[in-house]
């Protein structure tokens, strides 16, 4: 049986990105340690240099706290290949999006979260009821639904709990 995807796993997924999660509280660890150094340090840093301003402490961070605390503690690459891989053809606003699955009720309504889209007769073929559609969130918080990988025509009705 597959294992169900976070949003992020299924996006990390279809880039071709592999994900290395840190199953041991040793490596949560550290990485929390680091994250403590740095509040630590820079909060101090700041302080000293005299910066209270967004910007400056942006210069500050970019110029001089970074190189520092890189040429401290980085380490070069076991292997220096450059791994970065071009997404092709794939749409980022279809990756990069929340999906989740609904039924069409036999009404042809699709109901998500509060919101209610009524299936359009002019979809050709019309989906059956029962059938699973997938509904995207995209980062301008736009909503898409489709049915076979085709989007598919709806129009939101009014609900109460709209003013």
């Amino acid at each position: 049986m597959l294992k169900p995807k976070s949003h992020f796993g299924r996006a990390c997924d279809r880039l071709g990105i592999e994900v290395i999660a840190a199953n041991s509280p040793q490596a949560k660890g550290r990485v929390e340690r680091n994250h403590g150094v740095d509040q630590d340090r820079l909060v101090k840093a700041l302080r000293l240099e005299g910066i209270s301003a967004l910007e400056e402490a942006n210069r500050f961070l970019g110029e001089t706290y970074l190189p520092k605390m890189n040429g401290k503690f980085s380490r070069p690459a076991q292997n220096s290949d450059d791994a970065h891989v071009h997404p092709g053809k794939a749409q980022l606003d279809d990756i990069l999006c929340m999906e989740f699955d609904r039924r069409i009720s036999k009404d042809y309504i699709i109901r998500f979260q509060t919101r209610l889209f009524q299936v359009l007769e002019t979809n050709k073929p019309l989906p059956r009821t029962e059938d699973k559609v997938l509904v995207r969130i995209t980062l301008d918080h736009s909503v898409h639904i489709g049915w076979k990988d085709k989007p598919l025509l709806v129009k939101e009705i009014p609900t109460m709990f709209e003013a």
